[in-house]
């Protein structure tokens, strides 16, 4: 018996369980980055209270480049920043990017972040995380919009601050879906 038959003999039994195809490529991209710049928040009274702010996050054209087929695809939310030159943020107890899909009522927390006890003076807020978006749901949205929410003993004047959050794509497809 030739070699090319033993090898279809022994590939037919799993291709006719109907197993997922054997070849697949899978690929995950470092980071895609958004940074908002001199986003303006309000004065606070000097008790505790919440400010947020909302951000588009492009992804439509992440999604285009997707192939179509049997292709499963994640954005993963990695990093929020807020970073800030004229006030001090160590009053804010929490911090967290969150995201409202269309027909959800509560919206899904991605990234937070909690002060650290021993927190001294400081300009900037810092958390990630591997908050993990179904792209295949989001397929037909351009942007997602994150709203970034704080709450603690806020500054107690207007300030200003640039709001940075930062995603890697994750995907896996049949090496089949690529070539046909």
């Amino acid at each position: 018996m030739s070699p090319s038959i033993r090898i279809l003999l022994i590939a037919l039994p799993l291709l006719a369980t109907g197993c997922d195809s054997l070849f697949y490529v899978e690929a995950e991209t470092d980071e895609v980055c958004k940074t908002e710049r001199k986003l303006s928040f309000p004065a606070s009274i000097p008790i505790p209270g919440t400010v947020s702010r909302t951000m588009e996050f492009p992804v439509g054209d992440i999604i285009g480049t997707i192939p179509t087929g049997s292709t499963e695809a994640q954005l993963r939310m990695r990093l929020f920043e807020l970073t800030t030159t004229d006030v001090d943020l160590s009053g804010v107890e929490k911090a967290s990017v969150s995201l409202r899909l269309e027909g959800q009522s509560a919206p899904m927390k991605l990234l937070e972040y909690k002060r650290p006890a021993n927190q001294t003076a400081t300009q900037k807020l810092t958390a990630t995380g591997s908050g993990v978006l179904d792209l295949n749901e989001l397929i037909r949205q351009e942007n997602l919009e994150l709203t970034f929410e704080a709450s603690g003993t806020l500054p107690q004047r207007d300030w200003n601050g640039d709001l940075r959050v930062c995603a890697g794509l994750w995907l896996k497809t049949d090496v089949l879906d690529l070539i046909f």
